[in-house]
């Protein structure tokens, strides 16, 4: 009988709390330079960093120079722009998902 496989585990880089990798959101630094966000199931090649489904990871990651230092770049006010517009398709809830 083999052992159940484990779920890999990443910090997230809003609340520095690690999560199974299934319950993160990851962000990518393309090689071209290009910053995306992944969708479910997809596997986008590049630099990745994970944030928790909830607004508060993300509000703290936007606010500061976390997005840039996990991914090695400094984002273009275009590609931050469109995470912030990302934020807005995250429910509100009260209780957080962390």
């Amino acid at each position: 009988m083999s052992a159940a496989r484990r779920e890999p585990q990443r910090t997230c880089i809003g609340c520095r709390e690690a999560a199974g990798k299934q319950g993160l959101v990851r962000l990518v630094r393309a090689p071209e330079g290009a910053l995306a966000v992944e969708s479910p199931g997809q596997r986008l090649p590049g630099r990745g960093a994970y944030l928790h489904r909830n607004r508060s990871c993300w509000e703290h990651a936007l606010e500061g120079a976390t997005i840039g230092k996990a991914l090695r770049m400094s984002p273009k006010s275009g590609d931050l722009e469109g995470l912030r517009l990302y934020l807005e398709t995250i429910p509100n809830s009260g209780a957080e998902e962390a």
